[in-house]
């Protein structure tokens, strides 16, 4: 029978980059994955790692995002140095900009709560801010910089993790779905797999990190009372594109009313994203793109020239309040979870895998763990 210390069920960026801090840790780790790495919302994802953007002053994404941000140009490089996969990292900053009164006032009250937070935030006006990313649209108001935020591109990233964690001992298997956990009493000590490993393997821990799909979750754990009391997790499609040969080009991340805006090292602009409760269906719309397409120029209007490169969708697992579960289950012994980081699983991908790996080894959570505690809604 196969075996490992950990196996990780799922190939996003949430499972690759616990499999990275286990590896990391010296464990045998086992990644089981049932389509393609990072094939769903890690391969639909504009990367942003923008806190200060999405965060509201005080929450939990704020604070341990802004924490993972600080991290992120040290992980790329060992990240890029032990798999030979170059994230992309990119320190562009961001712009989130003002084009009406309301929306000046709206962002000019947020940026007074961020600094009084500490953050290191600007308020700029149209003039600071043109210079900064010339050719943005006249009706500017001014703009919230925020000079620490950042980029990657999502699915070399994941790639970095799984390659960094092979090149330490962990296997990655794809075209093999979990469909089943073993038990001995109360106790996960192995999964059920079908596909290309076909058959059962023993597990010293389990992992779950299956995105939108890890509702399966509350079947494997039925009847036990805590299938019942773990949080829903929402598929939510996010449709992406991206355009080529704007000009002037795009120097860093542009936020503004229903799209934000994403430079890339080969020239391309990321455009995202809509948010859409279809269930599983990842398709992408004429409907959604024309969206998407409609919003982009009204901050930068030279992308209405722009040539359409491609445009592609990917399902976010949405939690209730849009933060992970992340940490162990009442009751349930060698089995952690991981899964519904909504649209911050990049973002949190180094403070997530960080938080698996230690309750894999059974170490304190970290302070800021708490808000991810995967039964805080059933405690109501």
């Amino acid at each position: 029978m196969e075996s490992a210390d950990v196996v990780v069920i799922g190939g996003g960026i949430a499972g690759c980059s616990a499999a990275w801090f286990l590896a990391r840790a010296g464990l045998d780790v086992l990644v089981l994955e049932r389509d393609g790495l990072a094939q769903h919302a890690s391969g639909a994802a504009a990367g942003m790692l923008t806190p200060f953007a999405e965060g509201a002053p005080g929450s939990a994404l704020l604070t341990q995002g802004r924490e993972a941000l600080l991290q992120f140009e040290a992980l790329c490089e060992e990240l890029h140095a032990r798999s030979g996969v170059d994230p992309e990292f990119e320190r562009s900053g961001s712009l989130r900009v003002a084009l009406s009164d309301a929306e000046q006032v709206d962002l000019q009250a947020r940026f007074a709560r961020l600094q009084a937070t500490g953050v290191d935030v600007e308020w700029l006006a149209p003039a600071e801010a043109a210079l900064l990313q010339p050719g943005l649209a006249a009706e500017l108001r001014g703009a919230l910089w925020a000079r620490e935020e950042s980029h990657v591109r999502s699915p070399l990233m994941t790639r970095a993790y799984a390659g960094a964690a092979q090149s330490l001992g962990a296997r990655l298997v794809t075209g093999s779905a979990v469909v089943g956990l073993c038990f001995e009493g109360d106790r996960v000590s192995g999964v059920r797999v079908a596909g290309a490993l076909e058959g059962t393997i023993s597990a010293g821990c389990v992992v779950v990190c299956a995105g939108t799909w890890s509702g399966v979750l509350r079947e494997w754990l039925a009847p036990r009372a805590i299938a019942d009391r773990l949080p829903s997790v929402e598929p939510l499609r996010g449709q992406i594109l991206s355009l080529r040969g704007a000009a002037p080009l795009l120097r860093t991340i542009v936020w503004g009313e229903g799209a934000y805006l994403v430079p890339k090292r080969d020239g391309s602009v990321v455009v995202g994203a809509t948010e859409e409760r279809a269930g599983f269906d990842a398709r992408v719309t004429a409907s959604g793109l024309a969206q998407l397409l409609v919003a982009a120029p009204r901050a930068l209007p030279a992308l209405a020239d722009a040539a359409f490169d491609r445009g592609w969708a990917g399902l976010r697992p949405s939690s209730p309040d849009g933060l992970p579960s992340i940490g162990t289950l009442p009751g349930i012994e060698q089995l952690v979870v991981a899964y519904g980081h909504h649209r911050s699983g990049v973002l949190l991908s180094p403070i997530s895998g960080a938080l698996v790996r230690d309750q894999v080894l059974g170490k304190e959570p970290a302070p800021g763990a708490k808000a991810f505690d995967p039964t805080r809604f059933s405690a109501h």
